[in-house]
């Protein structure tokens, strides 16, 4: 599953590990796959928020499709 994050990302919920909310309006994506992590910055805490509970929900419904 792919997940549109504004106009310029693109993130394969495939391969998430883990997603949380950084300091200074960032978003820490985690990839399992991968040894590394992507940091997402945004211009306002209201944005970043937008965008971290759309990770969220897909995530959830990732998971359950999954089972």
């Amino acid at each position: 599953m792919w997940l549109r994050l504004g106009e310029n990302e693109l993130i394969n919920m495939d391969h998430v590990s883990s997603v949380k909310k950084g300091l200074e309006h960032t978003i820490d994506i985690h990839f399992r796959d991968f040894q590394h992590s992507r940091i997402l910055p945004f211009p306002g805490r209201e944005e970043r928020d937008q965008a971290f509970e759309r990770l969220v929900e897909n995530l959830l419904r990732l998971g359950n499709a999954m089972e």
